[in-house]
């Protein structure tokens, strides 16, 4: 039998209380707005949830052997399309969370309970006094065949999540909200997700809804996610948040990536790995329609930090570009199928600065690369403010029938050290595609590649661009090139030169290719050079 106790639960005004004083009571988005409002409104308090010493003093390899009976999950027995999976806390994973379930507008609260878990060889102490909570959940649902309930969605930490689309295993992360994030000398803020109210999905339901109210020392405030799992994982996210303080940097739909090296990286680190990284680019939609395309870098003991001012963008993304097996030679991490996102703006987004962080890294295991929304103005201290976004879960985003930046390469002339020399591979399509009617590469002949460096100082020698689409095809297993089924990239490199100053520590440079008529026929690339030091 599959065992959830259910206490009761008290108003909305006293979520905050352990879960085994609650009593059942009415619940609406609305009211979790209200009470965000009003914990808002008072100093932050810590979390009530206190764990016992054993559990806090988990190694890894104890924590990793408690494990969650699978067919034990919420709603596991019931036959539904979704089903809830709950950590165990202890080690790395301390705070808890109070979860709740909400049926016919009511809400009641979930407690622990230990005969959900499998502890392997761990023997606990008699008389220890079981977690007050659970650390967060995973959801799970038949993603990728009928015969299994794959997890698609995870909670964990703070404000973090992840999901995924079908075929993908996990790679970056997504948080509620994200408080100075990547500023030096200033101490970045966690928030929490304290509570979770999960709506039990009706037979045929295909999307998954729960709430959360989040709190931290700056900030509280109420989420609203209804999440659609399938070839693309789609998050509706709606959210109101009040600033407790005034606040140096707010970040709004944040994200958490890692990038070790790719192919324009130097040094390269001593790796078996031509490429390291879950996401490589990051790809923005202007109010225009005009596409912007950023790709990432790690730059050996520098900071980099770009902010993009934007009014009314239509969506920006960040993205694991580079699909092929033999860039990355790492069939156990499986980067080559790394989920990429896209952030969809509803409301709330119409003026702000959109910073890409970008921090040194010694290996993969550390994430340093973080995207946020920051909102223009900023935000009043004890005014709500309400946003709404989709978040698109995806392995890539549909092609824009523009060649989009395929690779990104730096180095020097030959025999001219103090020149810089820029390679940009644009592909149409990027990758081969079935045949629909009688596809043909574009006539290249009167294409050319612009190019603005914002130093006049540097001084712009050289500006060509080679066709490679043969040369692509070619390497490819033989005859696939010429398939009747498979209509393959054409592939042009765009290349500069460019002669800095000896003191020229840096230079921001684009580079898109236009036709003779000047219309713009690519993805604008966008790029920050650092000397390296």
């Amino acid at each position: 039998m599959t065992r959830h106790s259910r206490a009761l639960l008290p108003s909305l005004a006293l979520m905050i209380c352990p879960a085994n004083a609650l009593r059942a009571e009415e619940f609406s988005f609305d009211q979790l707005r209200e009470a965000a409002r009003k914990l808002a409104a008072v100093p932050h308090a810590a979390s009530k949830l206190e764990l016992h010493d054993y559990w806090k003093n988990l190694s890894y390899d104890q924590h990793r052997d408690i494990r969650f009976k699978m067919e034990s999950g919420l709603w596991a027995q019931e036959k539904l399309l979704f089903s809830i999976d709950f950590f165990h806390p202890g080690w790395t994973a301390k705070k808890m969370v109070a979860l709740h379930e909400v049926a016919n507008g009511k809400s009641a609260p979930l407690k622990f309970d230990r005969g959900l878990f499998d502890y392997g060889k761990q023997k606990v102490p008699a008389g220890t006094p079981p977690p007050p909570g659970y650390a967060g959940w995973r959801a799970r649902c038949q993603l990728n065949s009928k015969d299994y309930m794959d997890e698609f969605l995870v909670f964990l930490g703070a404000s973090y999540f992840r999901a995924i689309p079908a075929n993908s295993p996990y790679g970056l992360s997504a948080r509620g909200l994200s408080i100075n994030s990547g500023l030096p000398g200033v101490p970045e803020e966690f928030p929490d997700f304290t509570a979770f109210y999960l709506q039990h999905p009706g037979k045929d339901s295909t999307a998954l809804k729960t709430w959360a109210l989040l709190d931290g020392d700056s900030v509280a405030g109420a989420y609203q996610f209804t999440i659609t799992p399938g070839a693309e994982t789609v998050m509706d996210i709606q959210a109101e948040i009040t600033l407790r303080r005034p606040l140096q940097q707010l970040g709004l739909a944040p994200f958490s990536s890692m990038f070790w090296f790719g192919e324009g990286t130097h040094p390269k680190p001593v790796d078996f790995r031509p490429e390291v990284h879950d996401s490589d680019g990051l790809l923005m939609e202007l109010e225009s329609g005009n596409l912007h395309y950023r790709p990432l870098e790690h730059t050996h003991n520098q900071f980099r930090h770009c902010v993009f001012s934007l009014e009314k963008p239509r969506s920006w993304s960040l993205i694991q570009r580079d699909r092929a097996v033999s860039s990355y030679q790492d069939i156990e991490a499986r980067y080559h199928a790394r989920p990429s996102v896209r952030v969809e703006p509803v409301e709330g987004f119409d003026r702000g600065k959109l910073h890409l962080i970008e921090m040194p890294t010694a290996d993969e295991t550390s994430d340093n690369v973080i995207l946020l929304w920051d909102p223009q103005p900023g935000l009043e201290v004890g005014k709500p403010f309400r946003f709404h976004y989709r978040l698109r879960w995806m392995r890539d985003p549909a092609p824009s029938g523009l060649f989009a930046v395929r690779a990104t390469r730096v180095g020097t002339p030959v025999q001219k050290p103090g020149q810089l020399l820029m390679a940009i591979d644009f592909a149409k399509p990027l990758q081969p595609q079935p045949k629909i009617g009688d596809p043909k590469w574009d006539d290249i002949s009167e294409f050319k590649p612009v190019v603005t460096l914002n130093q006049k100082a540097a001084k712009l020698i050289h500006v060509g661009l080679t066709d490679l689409s043969m040369a692509n095809v070619d390497d490819l297993p033989a005859g696939l090139g010429r398939s009747k089924e498979l209509h393959m990239p054409q592939v042009l490199r765009a290349f500069f030169v460019i002669e800095p100053p000896t003191d020229l520590r840096q230079i921001d440079m684009t580079c898109e290719l236009q036709d003779a008529s000047g219309k713009v026929i690519s993805e604008r690339w966008v790029y920050l050079w650092m000397k390296p030091q």
